[in-house]
């Protein structure tokens, strides 16, 4: 902190307060799981000599200091340490510092965190598997993450925005619902179709499917991909969230039949009763995974049963974020 500290008084010639505090996690969650180290959020604030002066930048600022944190903008207030204490106009802004994004061992100092398979992420979702080769743990959201929904919100895998590529193309001009999420040789839409089903490519496939419907000028909330990405954590601030590819979303279904030991494999039987009911708890239903199966399909998973399959891309299926860290 005495780093952060000699930067901000060194680009900053107006009388400037800081001051620094811990964001603390929502905890709980889980019985028995370990909570991450929280974010540190610093506010900056700096005197204005009247309620109508603008809030600048201020001299020295760099453009990577414009941008710390998840309020890059500086906003007016009025504040009592102003002023000699006698209260006055100030510009503020809070600068979050974000958890470290990798796991890590438990040090004698506590301030690292070990994460096993059942504990709650930094994001504030569960830990459904670890990457034996990657070392990637991968969390789930919780089942009310979606705005005003008890229970993972539904949407269709593409929408119709005329951005994909149609067969051996590589012109994005075609009905994204009927055509292929990737450009090139008919070889190199199959090799790419093919990739996507693997772990560690849920989040490059959504960053695919964001692109074509970005592109189409579609909102977040039109597309499955879209919406989970649009997912912010727990606490609104977490980001790095994705749909799942086929294989990560088996992997969610595996922990979810026994979160103890999850097997491996074909994901097959019914959800484990307490997990089925708890805070991480799948419907009986049909999830998306972000991971395409020919032009026209996108592979899906009934977490009732396990079964996975494909379907057209404008179903309307439900969706649940991951993010690995």
């Amino acid at each position: 902190m005495s780093f952060l500290n000699s930067v901000m008084k060194s680009v900053h010639t107006r009388p400037f307060f800081a001051l620094s505090s811990a964001l603390v996690m929502v905890a709980g969650m889980l019985f028995g799981a370990n909570i991450a180290t929280a974010d540190s959020v610093w506010v900056q604030s700096y005197e204005r000599s009247s309620q109508t002066q603008a809030c600048t930048a201020q001299p020295g600022e760099t453009p990577w200091q414009a941008s710390w944190g998840t309020n890059s903008s500086w906003s007016r207030s009025w504040e009592q340490w102003a002023n000699s204490g006698q209260g006055g106009w100030v510009c503020s802004r809070s600068i979050t510092w974000a958890r470290t994004s990798t796991a890590s061992s438990s040090g004698g100092g506590g301030g690292s965190v070990t994460y096993a398979v059942g504990d709650v992420g930094p994001g504030g979702g569960l830990v459904f598997y670890i990457d034996s080769t990657s070392g990637l743990r991968y969390e789930m959201a919780p089942k009310n993450w979606g705005v005003g929904s008890a229970i993972d919100p539904a949407a269709e895998w593409t929408t119709t925005a005329p951005f994909c590529y149609a067969s051996g193309s590589s012109t994005a001009n075609a009905n994204c619902q009927t055509n292929n999420l990737y450009p090139g040789t008919s070889g190199a839409q199959s090799a790419s179709t093919t990739a996507s089903e693997a772990i560690g490519m849920g989040s490059v496939n959504t960053a695919d499917i964001k692109a074509r419907m970005v592109a189409g000028g579609e909102l977040s909330s039109a597309y499955a991909a879209g919406l989970a990405s649009a997912y912010a954590g727990v606490d609104g601030l977490t980001t790095g969230w994705f749909l799942p590819s086929k294989d990560e979303l088996n992997a969610m279904c595996n922990y979810s039949r026994n979160p103890t030991t999850p097997p491996t494999g074909v994901c097959t039987g019914s959800q484990d009763g307490t997990f089925s009911t708890g805070t991480y708890g799948f419907a009986s239903d049909d999830y998306w995974s972000s991971s395409q199966s020919t032009a026209l399909s996108a592979w899906y998973q009934d977490l009732d049963t396990g079964n996975q399959t494909i379907d057209v891309k404008r179903l309307t299926l439900r969706v649940r974020p991951v993010r690995a860290f």
